[in-house]
């Protein structure tokens, strides 16, 4: 007579392997997904300071140009000449200064581009329509921080 092995493998052990390995894929699951919140609201605490810190820089910028601009406006003659040269390389020193966010850069290029209207202006006999700096900053700062996180175009 022969003897069999005695059958090791039952139903519920198999049971058992699939809920032990479900188990572990979710709690892997789960651990992956609190990681990639910590990374995410860590992230957009960094981008708020940053985007916080180059608005300051910008209207640190815009005021000291505004008091430019007003020195500029109440010269005349030679003295014009002078503040409008100030002016220009005021403007031009703008592109010096390195944003720390995608929103600062934007409001950066529009700050100077109103920079160089403001100039434009100042330069004719008869000064155009000139947008308030401060405002044109401000508005670039907001509706890109507003559009924030949202798919890129491309």
């Amino acid at each position: 007579m022969t003897e069999q092995a005695p059958q090791s493998h039952s139903p519920s052990n198999g049971r058992r392997a699939v809920i032990v390995v479900v188990g572990v894929a979710f709690l892997a699951s789960l651990a992956t997904l609190i990681l990639a919140l910590t990374a995410s609201h860590g992230a957009r605490q960094r981008d708020a300071a940053a985007i916080t810190a180059d608005s300051n820089d910008l209207h640190g910028v815009v005021s000291d140009w505004r008091a430019q601009v007003a020195a500029t406006e109440s010269s005349a003659g030679d003295q014009r000449t002078v503040q409008m040269a100030v002016l220009r390389k005021r403007a031009v020193a703008t592109d010096a200064w390195k944003p720390r966010t995608p929103c600062g850069q934007v409001a950066q290029e529009r700050l100077r581009a109103a920079m160089d209207i403001r100039i434009a202006s100042l330069s004719r006999t008869t000064p155009g329509t000139v947008n308030d700096e401060q405002a044109i900053v401000d508005e670039a700062l907001r509706v890109c921080t507003a559009q924030a996180g949202r798919d890129v175009e491309g």
